[in-house]
């Protein structure tokens, strides 16, 4: 098994059908993305479509924390912090739980995958902050952008 990062290509082509609305978190009709993480039996690249369980970390919260958007035309979202947990993870999964539109076939889409995270080696938290810091907000680091 194996975690590569990458941008999920079936987001790739949602974003063309304006399935996901990336509205900063506190607007109105903004979607709800997450972050759930992922031992290195995890098997995620840029052809996972969907957030799965198989495989996520243990000693966190099943489904992953809710991330707090703050841009638009890049996105960053703010640094998150899974609390006093024991985990061991690989890497994350970022997905959308209330995308805005249907996929290509007109079927409706659940936690729809957005990208996928490699954090390059197992990271471990014993009773302590696991956290996710995202890269500069800007159109050559953010975490999602278009170039």
């Amino acid at each position: 098994m194996a975690i590569t990062q990458a941008m999920c290509t079936s987001f790739k082509a949602q974003l063309l059908l304006g399935v996901h609305d990336f509205r900063p978190s506190a607007q109105a009709g903004a979607d709800t993305f997450k972050l759930a993480l992922y031992t290195s039996s995890a098997s995620l690249d840029a052809n996972t479509t969907t957030y799965s369980a198989s495989n996520e970390a243990t000693g966190v919260t099943a489904g992953g924390l809710a991330l707090t958007n703050t841009g638009t035309g890049f996105t960053d979202f703010s640094d998150l912090t899974f609390t006093n947990v024991t985990t061991t993870a690989r890497g994350a999964l970022i997905y959308n739980t209330t995308p805005s539109a249907n996929d290509n076939a007109n079927a409706a889409l659940t936690n729809a995958a957005v990208c996928v995270l490699d954090f390059g080696g197992d990271k471990t938290s014993t009773a302590g902050d696991f956290t996710i810091i995202f890269p500069t907000f800007d159109a050559s680091n953010a975490i999602i952008r278009i170039a």
